[in-house]
């Protein structure tokens, strides 16, 4: 495929001498404090690795960061209003999505060492990002729901780490050398606050972690956008990647130069039917038309550049991305794909996080208790759980957008993470007058939800993270609290 992509374009030969890896990381080290050194063995214990805490970060006021007033924020695009909203529908047909960005001019020839690398001849003026750059400074800021801090490249590697790992179920592959992505969806780069999502701009953030041959943690931050282009691609031909899970690419081809190509095929995504660059419907939406947009299978979501001008702020997305995930400027594309890249068909992790979903334990330990904040775990399945809603301290969901009941009363929060497809069961009992419903979501918010019913539902999984809530119906009168069990089960 990459052979015949490639054929009778013209290739300019460019040669970088030398090892690809640089200094800059071993010299970042020197300061790392002792208490949040990890070992840096490949084949090191994940769990001992990835639960390492906030020791050891240096406190600060702000990390100062001014990201321009050109980014919209989520309040101006609601104008104000409530969104209306609609149960997701599903199609079960899977859709290539459409590559309608311009041609380069042609392409060009990378040597890094023994490797080679087919780039785009674009021009642009997008100067290269500064995280995205090699770290010169012992430690970076980081804006974190527990504070600003600073924190050293090591450290910034196992916090992307916990991100993705505790947030999708799946663990990084830590060999040597080997190269996996973190994206942020909804989070400006350096922050993990969710700041409304606004459509069409490179606002989201990309990360690019791997340990080298010498042990040291890379971490590179690039701006991105992972949702869709507000462009006409035509009917089923741009969609969503939906977050929350670990997504397979390899070193491969995007048109006629080297990126990072997915290597699934139809894996769960958010049709964009009316093409205004956003999901109409449930959380994630912001304007009506409702209903329009659907879930479906998706393929060719690949990790590419887009050939914009500066400033990145403000630069708009348009038909670079029907839903690739795509990093802004020649610059930032170039320090991304030779870092990227080890050789052709390498495998390569995306786990792609929503930022309102990090799991709540990457930045606070807590005992599950089923709260929101602290949900209690189900895994493995089949399993059955007993529950009581009458001593559960949340109420916080009051009524669902898949389901038309009063759900006022109190509720126990469960999660699972799950790699692979099948069919989920979900079924509560429980002896009148209790009266407890159940709920699957997609993330932390009741206009996510996926399924609901008073008594059992099936729901065609695919992987990610979600979220069963049992719920207390509410008849008019009073809340109908009181014990339950909760079945769950994959076929």
């Amino acid at each position: 495929m990459g052979c015949l992509m490639v054929c009778g374009c013209s290739l300019d030969v460019i040669s970088i001498d030398g090892d690809r890896d640089t200094d800059s990381a071993s010299d970042t080290d020197t300061t790392v404090d002792s208490d949040s050194e990890l070992d840096n063995d490949s084949d090191s214990d994940s769990e001992s690795d990835s639960d390492s805490d906030s020791d050891g970060w240096e406190a600060v006021d702000s990390c100062d960061f001014d990201y321009p007033s050109g980014f919209e924020s989520h309040s101006a695009w609601l104008g104000g209003r409530r969104p209306l909203l609609m149960p997701p529908s599903v199609d079960s047909s899977t859709g290539v999505i459409s590559h309608r960005e311009p041609h380069p001019n042609g392409t060009s020839l990378l040597r890094i060492g023994a490797q080679e690398i087919v780039l785009p001849d674009y021009d642009d003026d997008m100067p290269i990002f500064d995280r995205a750059q090699e770290w010169t400074t012992p430690r970076r800021c980081f804006e974190t729901p527990i504070g600003a801090y600073l924190l050293t490249e090591r450290q910034a590697y196992d916090l992307y780490r916990r991100i993705a790992e505790q947030t999708t179920g799946t663990m990084l592959d830590t060999a040597a050398e080997v190269r996996s992505v973190v994206g942020l969806r909804g989070a400006y780069p350096g922050t993990f606050f969710w700041h409304g999502n606004a459509p069409d701009l490179f606002n989201d953030t990309i990360v690019l972690l791997w340990i080298d041959t010498l042990g040291n943690k890379r971490v590179l931050e690039f701006p991105v956008h992972t949702d869709v282009g507000a462009f006409d691609f035509g009917e089923d031909s741009s969609s969503s990647l939906y977050p929350n899970r670990r997504y397979r690419y390899i070193n491969g081809w995007h048109r006629t130069y080297n990126a990072l190509q997915i290597d699934d095929w139809g894996y769960r995504v958010r049709n964009d039917t009316n093409a205004n660059g956003h999901w109409d419907d449930d959380r994630n939406g912001w304007l009506p038309p409702v209903g329009e947009d659907y879930f479906r299978g998706g393929s060719g979501h690949n990790i590419h550049m887009g050939s914009v001008n500066a400033p990145w702020e403000t630069a708009h997305v348009a038909n670079w991305s029907a839903g690739c995930q795509v990093i802004p400027g020649m610059e930032n594309w170039i320090q991304f794909i030779t870092n990227a890249w080890t050789a052709l068909d390498d495998e390569v992790n995306y786990f792609l996080v929503d930022v309102r979903d990090i799991h709540p334990t990457v930045w606070t330990p807590c005992t599950p208790d089923g709260t929101h904040q602290c949900p209690l775990p189900l895994d493995p399945f089949p399993l059955t759980v007993a529950g009581d809603t009458s001593t559960a301290s949340s109420s916080v969901f009051d009524a669902y957008n898949c389901y038309p009941a009063d759900e006022s009363g109190s509720e126990i929060v469960y999660f699972f993470n799950i790699d692979s497809t099948g069919t989920l069961t979900v079924a509560v009992d429980c002896d009148p007058p209790t009266d407890v419903d159940i709920f699957l979501l997609s993330g932390g918010d009741q206009n996510a939800c996926l399924g609901g019913h008073h008594s059992s539902f099936t729901y065609d999984i695919t992987p990610g993270r979600y979220l069963i809530v049992a719920d207390t119906y509410f008849d008019g009168t009073e809340t109908l609290a009181g014990p339950f069990t909760l079945t769950v089960s994959v076929e």
